[in-house]
C-alpha cells in the first residue's frame, strides 16, 4: 500500500450532533465531504449535566444509543464511510475541539443552529458561535437552508442539504 493511501485512511472530519435538524444537516454534509476526500467521520455529542443531576445518573449510554441510531439512519453505511460515535461530558464547543485535536482532524462541521439556540438570518447558535471563535481548526457551518415560498411570500426551511452532485 502506498503512503498516500495510508494518509487518506487516517483523515478525520469531526461533526457535532445534538440531534437537532441543523446537526443532522451537518452530519449529511460531513458524510458527503468524507466520501469526496476519503476521510473517516467522528460523530460527537457533548452534554452538560444540570446542577440538579444526581451523581449516579449517567446519560451517556442512552445518548450513545441515540447517536448510533442517527448514524444508522444516515448515508454512512451505504457510502462505506467509517463513522465513530463519540459521547463526551462537557461544553460542546470544547469537546468538539478536544476530539478534533485527539484525532488530528483539520475540520469540524456543525449546523448553524441546534438545541441551544436557533439561528435566524443574522445569528448563529451558541455552540457554533463559540466554536468559531475558539477553534484553531477550520469550522464549516452548514446553513439553515431556506427557499422562497411564492405562495406565501415567506421563507420555508428545506429539510436536508441538497446533494452536491
Amino acid at each position: 500500500m502506498d503512503g498516500s493511501k495510508v494518509m487518506e485512511q487516517n483523515r478525520w472530519i469531526v461533526v457535532g450532533v445534538d440531534f437537532s435538524d441543523g446537526s443532522m444537516r451537518a452530519l449529511d454534509y460531513a458524510l458527503k465531504l468524507a466520501t469526496e476526500v476519503g476521510a473517516n467521520v467522528a460523530c460527537v455529542h457533548a452534554y452538560e449535566d444540570a446542577a440538579s443531576t444526581p451523581a449516579l445518573d449517567d446519560p451517556a449510554p442512552a445518548i450513545r444509543k441515540q447517536l448510533d441510531d442517527a448514524i444508522a439512519r444516515s448515508a454512512a453505511y451505504s457510502r462505506n464511510i467509517r463513522v465513530d460515535p463519540v459521547v463526551r461530558r462537557g461544553a460542546p464547543w470544547d469537546k468538539l475541539i478536544n476530539v478534533a485535536t485527539e484525532l488530528g482532524a483539520e475540520l469540524i462541521v456543525v449546523g448553524a443552529d441546534g438545541q441551544r439556540g436557533a439561528s435566524n438570518e443574522r445569528f448563529l447558535g451558541t455552540v457554533t458561535n463559540r466554536l468559531a471563535i475558539t477553534s484553531s481548526r477550520s469550522v464549516v457551518v452548514v446553513p439553515t437552508r431556506r427557499r422562497f415560498d411564492p405562495m406565501g411570500g415567506r421563507q420555508a426551511e428545506i429539510e436536508r442539504v441538497p446533494d452536491s452532485r
